[in-house]
């Protein structure tokens, strides 16, 4: 057995059934797994880490968090890279957070962990050099649904505007950004066998490949039909975040 794969299947472990984090690998790419067991994840805003970095890229990040934490880090590199989840011993934390989209760290290891001592440095000094943004405390899902639906509804205007098709499509962009942002933290969440689950993470799926699609800069169609995309999908996301939220309570 590989290195790869035992810390694949340490990973697993940190579900109940394992088996339902390779299922979602396979099928997806990236799974969703509960902290507090086999890890904690400390989530931390782009701004302090490339404030403490001193830069953006990767490949300038990478080697300063393997210098600082020595630990595995994810990265959630969509939408200008909001966050990084850096994988700490349980019990390190007290809240529960989500992994990301892709490792920027991965594991050496079973059991290779950021070291806390080291995390919270990196957090000091990001915090100390550059000041985040305060969070808003989630976005306004109905300003961004009718935002998106102004989009959609706009192909006069844009179709054969480039400047105005490009505008549009960074801002759905942005408004997609946010809202998958809100479901991830809502699957998050969720247990493993919550019968929403599967959606949210479908719903994900589809952001994530929306998010990552490009299309010519230079040609105004083309870049308003990838803003009319990217309003849909934000306004599908909107509607299945309200009703997560509307959805009764059910007693055991």
């Amino acid at each position: 057995m590989t290195t790869d794969t035992r810390v694949a299947h340490w990973l697993a472990s940190a579900l109940d059934t394992p088996s339902t984090a390779w299922l979602e690998w396979e099928r997806g790419g990236a799974a969703l797994l509960p902290t507090g067991k086999a890890f904690d994840a400390v989530r931390i805003s782009a701004a302090i880490i490339h404030a403490a970095a001193q830069s953006g890229s990767p490949d300038a990040v990478g080697p300063y968090l393997d210098r600082i934490v020595d630990g595995p880090v994810i990265h959630d590199a969509y939408g200008a890279g909001l966050s990084y989840y850096a994988l700490v011993p349980p019990g390190t934390i007290h809240r529960t957070t989500r992994p990301g989209v892709y490792w920027l760290l991965p594991p050496r290891g079973v059991g290779h962990l950021c070291a806390p001592a080291g995390l919270g440095q990196l957090i000091h000094l990001g915090r100390r050099v550059g000041d985040p943004p305060s969070d808003p405390g989630g976005p306004d899902l109905d300003v961004i649904a009718q935002r998106c639906r102004n989009i959609t509804e706009s192909a006069a205007d844009l179709a054969h505007d480039l400047r105005m098709a490009t505008e549009a499509t960074h801002r759905a962009h942005g408004y997609l950004v946010e809202v998958r942002q809100a479901l991830n933290d809502a699957a998050g969440q969720m247990p493993p066998d919550a019968p929403a689950r599967s959606r949210v993470l479908l719903s994900i799926t589809e952001a994530c490949r929306q998010l990552g699609l490009t299309q010519k800069e230079d040609v105004p169609s083309q870049q308003f039909a990838h803003a009319q995309r990217l309003a849909e999908c934000c306004i599908a996301q909107v509607a299945l975040l309200r009703g997560l939220v509307e959805a009764p309570a059910v007693p055991p």
